[in-house]
């Protein structure tokens, strides 16, 4: 609202009451000026449209006019210079065929039997002296009399070109001179001249008409324009509608694409915003929610312990200080791995490199053996180059690795492998963990992936915190891949990451 408005608006503890005239003409320029016609976007565009069009038409007619009021002088001139020629060659013919004219009788001859064109003379001189003319009235400004019919009647040589003379009556008169030597040297001249104003006048009538119709097309090309643009702008609409629509709880909104141009690049830009802004608010909401649920077991464990240490004998204190030692690393553990799992689903998350398949695979074994007494087994080592995250996926086939651990015995075969199948249109890599431990029942296979959540025969395992099957999923997601589960329940587990053998750019930071 500008300080003029401001001005007309009654101010709290004024003198002046809520319901005066003066504050119900300030409530309606409130309520009228947040829509602010003349900035919207369509009206800006059909104001640019008007002032194009005018410029335009200001520009154009002029120029058109000159141009027309030219191309009518030239046939103008043209025509006399017409005549001219028509004149002298019928004098040829006259003196060719051996008949004896004169130039009084040619001039008679001529002007008998040529009728001229509108607002056309045709003067004749004959020894310095004016003769005859076609038709006989004459402006003043050419008259026998004028001292231009006595210029011209002394003329030697031809006249032609862009000659005219103003007359204050008629306006301009175009004429051409021609010396006559056919028969006699300097004996006679022939003249003739032209009045354009009334086909110019013709012309300006014809211009003002095409100016009008052009003028009255405008109005329905002003509102063609306007539905034009308003069907041009509407998806910028339903983009604001979209926009002020979306919240916290609520970013499942998407535009509809149509067609194709800056307006469909601004449609798939707005939705691919819209997908990350939706993913990294589940993750936060995930992310919150999963430390608020996991991480009050442990506070409440280490607060109790830290609360009661003082009742417990000096002797018994390390016990209970290695108690919440323990449970402070376990939540740290749990923060890394949250962290990890929010941080999966980030563009930057993973960092690419080449690796030969076989060097990683021993690397991961030689880790494997480390953890636990089992019966180790290297399965096979592929052949071949791979782009990937050599950490992410070193942690996510160890994950693996400790699962099978977990559930487990010494008696148990643990099996490591890796092979590239070439069979796809795009190569993988298969990583696998193979173990012949408690297996998996067909219920839990497809739950275990979730977070915190772990198989309904882990009664007799190790307890974990239901976060590293979690992990390996995120980590085979952001490469592109999978994770392949084959159990059978009491004779064992097969996990294998199905990995891209090139990983796209687009998935590495």
């Amino acid at each position: 609202m500008t300080r003029e408005h401001q001005n007309l608006c009654p101010q709290r503890g004024s003198t002046l009451f809520d319901d005066s005239p003066a504050a119900s003409i300030c409530s309606g320029i409130k309520r009228w000026m947040p829509y602010q016609p003349f900035q919207q976007t369509q009206t800006q565009i059909l104001a640019y449209y008007v002032a194009l069009m005018a410029t335009f038409l200001g520009l154009s007619i002029p120029i058109f006019t000159q141009l027309v009021v030219l191309q009518v002088d030239r046939r103008i001139r043209a025509d006399m210079q017409e005549e001219i020629e028509a004149f002298e060659e019928a004098l040829e013919v006259e003196v060719n065929t051996g008949g004896k004219v004169s130039l009084r009788e040619a001039f008679d001859d001529f002007l008998y039997h040529k009728i001229p064109g509108d607002k056309t003379f045709l003067i004749t001189v004959i020894e310095g002296e004016f003769y005859r003319s076609s038709p006989l009235s004459l402006p003043e400004t050419i008259s026998p009399d004028s001292d231009w019919m006595e210029r011209l009647s002394q003329t030697q040589e031809a006249i032609t070109g862009n000659h005219k003379i103003s007359d204050p009556e008629v306006g301009d008169i175009f004429y051409r001179a021609e010396p006559i030597d056919v028969i006699e040297k300097n004996a006679g001249v022939l003249i003739v001249a032209n009045i354009p104003k009334g086909e110019r006048q013709e012309v300006l009538v014809a211009v003002y008409t095409v100016t009008l119709v052009l003028l009255l097309m405008l109005i329905p090309a002003l509102f063609v324009a306007w539905i034009a643009s308003g069907r041009v702008l509407s998806p910028i609409r339903v983009l604001a509608q979209t926009a002020k629509s979306i919240s916290e709880a609520n970013l499942t909104e998407r535009i509809a694409q149509q067609g194709g141009g800056e307006i469909a690049d601004l449609t798939i830009a707005f939705n691919q915003m819209m997908d990350r802004l939706e993913i990294a608010f589940n993750s936060q909401r995930q992310l919150i929610n999963d430390v608020s649920h996991e991480l009050r077991t442990p506070i409440a464990i280490i607060q109790g312990h830290l609360e009661s240490l003082h009742y417990y004998e000096p002797e018994e204190q390390p016990e209970v200080i290695q108690l919440v030692l323990d449970e402070l690393c376990r939540m740290t553990r749990l923060v890394e791995d949250l962290l990890l799992l929010a941080k999966a689903e980030h563009q930057d998350f993973l960092i690419l490199e080449e690796v030969e398949v076989t060097d990683l695979t021993e690397v991961i074994y030689l880790k494997a053996r480390a953890l636990e007494n089992r019966n180790w087994i290297l399965d096979s080592r592929g052949i071949g180059m791979i782009n990937v995250d050599v950490q992410k996926v070193t942690q996510a086939v160890m994950n693996l690795v400790q699962n099978a651990v977990q559930h487990t015995t010494e008696k148990d075969t643990i099996a490591i492998g890796s092979s590239i199948d070439h069979s796809h249109k795009q190569s993988k890599l298969m990583l696998w963990v193979r173990d012949t431990g408690v297996g998996i029942c067909i219920q839990d296979q497809e739950r275990i992936f979730q977070r915190f959540v772990q198989g309904s025969n882990t009664q007799n395992c190790e307890k974990g915190m239901g976060l590293g099957l979690s992990i390996v999923a995120a980590i085979a997601e952001s490469h592109r891949g999978s994770v392949e589960l084959k159990s059978q329940f009491g004779r064992g587990s097969t996990f294998t990451l199905v990995l891209p053998v090139d990983v796209p750019k687009s998935c590495g930071g």
